[in-house]
């Protein structure tokens, strides 16, 4: 079996590939090489597994599985096992794309799919694996090395702390709003007695400014449309203030909310993809909503400390229903108007 690796050319999607290199390159210098190395993991593994499907067809893989594997690289942790990686890629592509038919067809973002499942099934490795962010003062960071650590020594770095879980842990010192915007989260805080490091979250996350850059360029080309955007956030910043004034201990204040975790990073890359969201204006108002709020419940009521992976599949596995619906209420009220 001979590989001939042909792209179906979408302009749309080459570009948003585009805008999350930025952020590839901040998470190069924030943990080090190990970042390029997930991401080519990830790349290898989606696009072999979609050729795999199509090869017998047209044999043309779509540009869209560039979108989905540096989506699902990116919001690895820096420690990740490489072949963790690759199984993630495997299984998201297989079972949230090619399972319905291909590109176009799926209604679950095959990049949260493959991370989804690796989440659940390896949740030491995708949770409680993390390293402090490379801070400007240490400057070149990671660009001189393959794993970034602030003492050198890795076993020293690894925790299970990130700025969200420090603050459901209690802690009285948690990164501030510039360090989470621009990415170089570093700290720490006192847990069970002892001293324990704040992880810079996952390797394409972390630079909120980077991302926020990124997205802004997508909106201004059309490439992602603004209306999810806007109820996932308006959504989330306004159920996060609710409920941190009602219980301001388990809930952060709505800026930390925003800036922490992958708010940024789903908010204009997850939910845009045109595919597994709703396809009905009023219904892209509504997916968005649903996100952001889910967001809200599950980081703050639930084990996870993220969040975003499941309520993502949430307002992706009642889109179609929502549409549904909107369209069912277009038409009776065309009927009613004739």
């Amino acid at each position: 079996m001979t590989l001939k690796l042909k792209f179906q050319k979408q302009a749309p999607m080459r570009k948003v590939s585009y805008a999350l290199l930025p952020a590839l390159a901040a998470g190069v210098f924030f943990f080090g090489w190990r970042t390029l190395a997930i991401v080519l993991v990830s790349l290898f593994s989606c696009i072999l597994t979609e050729w795999l499907f199509v090869r017998k067809k047209n044999g043309k893989v779509t540009e869209a599985i560039l979108v989905t594997a540096l989506l699902l690289g990116l919001s690895m942790p820096p420690l990740v096992p490489l072949w963790m990686v690759a199984l993630a890629g495997i299984f998201g592509v297989t079972f949230g794309k090619m399972a319905f038919g291909g590109f176009g067809m799926n209604i679950f973002n095959p990049a949260i799919v493959g991370r989804a499942f690796v989440y659940i099934t390896f949740p030491v490795q995708l949770a409680n694996q993390w390293i402090p962010a490379a801070t400007f003062k240490a400057f070149p960071g990671g660009f001189m090395a393959w794993t970034y650590t602030i003492s050198g020594k890795l076993s020293d770095a690894i925790t299970s702390a990130t700025p969200l879980s420090a603050f459901r842990d209690n802690a009285s010192v948690v990164p501030n709003y510039w360090q989470l915007f621009i990415g170089n989260i570093s700290g720490q805080f006192e847990k069970m007695g002892e001293m324990t490091l704040i992880g810079g979250g996952s390797v394409g996350e972390t630079s909120a400014m980077l991302l926020t850059l990124g997205g802004m360029f997508l909106l201004y080309k059309k490439i992602a449309n603004w209306k999810p955007v806007v109820s996932f956030f308006s959504s989330f910043l306004l159920l996060q203030t609710i409920l941190h004034y009602v219980s301001p201990e388990k809930v952060a204040d709505p800026l930390f909310g925003l800036l922490s975790g992958a708010m940024v990073f789903a908010g204009f890359y997850m939910i845009t993809d045109p595919v597994s969201m709703t396809k009905t204006d009023i219904g892209r108002w509504i997916y968005g909503a649903i996100a952001g709020t889910m967001t809200v419940v599950i980081r703050s009521y639930s084990l996870f400390a993220g969040g975003i992976t499941f309520a993502i599949l949430l307002a992706n596995m009642f889109g179609p229903i929502v549409d549904y619906y909107v369209k069912a209420a277009q038409k009776r009220k065309k009927a009613a108007a004739k």
